[in-house]
């Protein structure tokens, strides 16, 4: 009889769990089904931190059968030290700001990792909600921002495919150390507008050598720190332009004279260096008198102020009858420098 038995059991079904238990335990319902089985009515009501307990001692192979009634009676804190002893502290917290549904294993994992950090804990023990996207988002992060959970929290799947397009393209650029260094300081960022321009900043190189070393009066710009700093003083977007300066298409000078102006040279295939715009504080138009001085310095320089080497091509297509649009001389240089 005992042999006929042990067969029958060996062969006989799964305990199907309902549509509403799949829902409810996801990845763990065929589990919790063997032990609360249909309509699994005990384990659909239980709080939803109970809930969660349930699948969490599933996957780290606790002996759930012996505690199943002490799931849905006993105080959470003794059955977490029963079912979950190796679990951080915080735990019980977390379980009662999870959502409704059961999260995936791999999920649950990435939850235990971020309360066993000192950090990462005490942002996740002052959430209001704890969502299973941002767990996910935390997983996703470079490896030195692992715990940066208000980070993650703030920020959505794009962002952080971007972030981590950003750290990896670091690491084949500058090496794994400098790569890591900089996740490290992103981490510690206090907000993502922070963290925005830190990545950027960290992504662009230092400048080359400016094409001309300039005179007393215009001076260049020539690292990134320059470019901040001038960004600050002139209220203006020039830190935008570091990305053309650190490719070698452009070169930023400051006019020190008077109020101050920043210019911007740029390569020209014909004419080498022209200059490409200049702007006072605010992207004020610089006055007449300046744009002379500007202009007769520049010069000096070997920087042409005029007409693009592409204006010019267009300008050529007239010989066959093609016609466009075209500025005079004096209209292209009053744009340059700021007039509308």
């Amino acid at each position: 009889m005992t042999t006929r038995a042990s067969e029958a059991a060996a062969t006989a079904k799964p305990i199907e769990p309902s549509s509403l238990l799949k829902l409810v335990a996801g990845e763990f319902a065929l589990r919790v089904a063997d032990l609360w089985p249909a309509p699994h009515a005990e384990f659909l009501t239980a709080p939803a931190s109970r809930r969660h307990l349930v699948c969490l001692a599933i996957l780290l192979g606790a002996d759930v059968s012996a505690h199943r009634d002490l799931f849905l009676t006993q105080r959470m804190r003794r059955l977490i030290g029963a079912v979950a002893p190796t679990a951080p502290e915080g735990l019980a917290r977390a379980l009662d700001r999870m959502g409704e549904v059961a999260w995936m294993a791999g999920d649950y994992r990435e939850l235990l990792r971020l309360l066993a950090d000192r950090q990462a804990a005490k942002v996740l023990r002052h959430a209001e909600t704890i969502e299973v996207e941002a767990i996910r988002r935390m997983a996703a992060l470079p490896a030195p921002m692992a715990t940066s959970v208000g980070l993650a929290a703030a920020l959505n799947a794009g962002a952080v495919d971007a972030l981590r397009e950003a750290y990896q393209a670091m690491r084949l650029r500058d090496g794994v150390t400098a790569a890591e260094a900089a996740a490290a300081r992103w981490s510690r960022l206090p907000t993502v507008k922070a963290l925005r321009i830190a990545v950027k900043d960290d992504l662009c190189p230092e400048l080359p050598a400016p094409p001309h070393p300039g005179t007393a009066r215009l001076r260049p710009l020539a690292t990134k720190a320059a470019l901040r700093d001038a960004a600050r003083r002139y209220r203006n977007c020039v830190v935008d332009h570091t990305p053309h300066a650190a490719s070698g298409w452009s070169a930023l000078y400051e006019w020190v004279g008077g109020l101050g102006a920043v210019v911007e040279v740029s390569r020209d295939h014909v004419f080498g260096w022209r200059l490409d715009q200049a702007r006072m504080a605010d992207n004020a138009a610089v006055p007449q008198a300046l744009r002379e001085e500007i202009a007769s310095e520049l010069a000096l320089m070997g920087m042409h102020v005029g007409r693009s080497g592409w204006e010019l091509d267009r300008a050529l297509a007239q010989i066959d009858g093609r016609t466009f649009p075209m500025l005079t001389l004096e209209q292209t240089i009053a744009q340059v420098f700021g007039d509308e």
